[in-house]
């Protein structure tokens, strides 16, 4: 026979306040522990996230806000540039920070990654393809500079303007 929960039985009046008095991630933890509290704490507002990764459970995890979904994200999931400087964590436009995938979606008014941008994630280079459109890792001319082509496209274009520089020559 499972032992009786007693928490359970105080009114929801009193589950709130002690969510109210947890801090993060614990109040994540109660919150995900069962349909009940899921659905009676809220999920963190964008200041309590900007406010929970400086936390040290976030900074031990490298955990960043996102403004747009509205969760806590691995580095890996942000542009190098977005965790960096003034957006980095406890910068001034902190607040302004979002996750790629966020980014890759258009929203009306708002800056985001289209075709052609270029990022660094974790030290690799992406971009966002103006040809074939997918994200993928980016091409580098022979300079080794960026190109807005995914490395697949840019060897393509590459060869073409190869066969017509001959083809000009004979």
């Amino acid at each position: 026979m499972a032992p009786e929960c007693h928490l359970l039985r105080l009114p929801p009046e009193l589950h709130l306040l002690i969510a109210s008095l947890l801090g993060f991630p614990d109040v994540l933890r109660l919150r995900f522990t069962s349909r009940y509290f899921h659905q009676l704490i809220p999920p963190l507002t964008h200041p309590q996230l900007l406010q929970a990764e400086t936390t040290d459970y976030a900074i031990a995890h490298d955990l960043y806000a996102c403004r747009y979904c509205l969760r806590l994200r691995s580095a890996v999931r942000f542009a190098d540039r977005m965790l960096r400087r003034r957006r980095g964590r406890s910068g001034r436009d902190a607040g302004k920070r979002f996750c790629v995938e966020c980014g890759m979606q258009p929203r009306r008014g708002e800056a985001r990654y289209g075709p052609g941008a270029q990022l660094v994630i974790q030290g690799v280079f992406v971009v966002i393809c103006v040809a074939c459109k997918e994200f993928a890792i980016g091409g580098c001319d022979r300079f080794g500079r960026g190109t807005p082509y995914c490395a697949r496209c840019w060897e393509t274009k590459e060869r073409q303007r190869e066969v017509e520089l001959e083809g000009e020559k004979g």
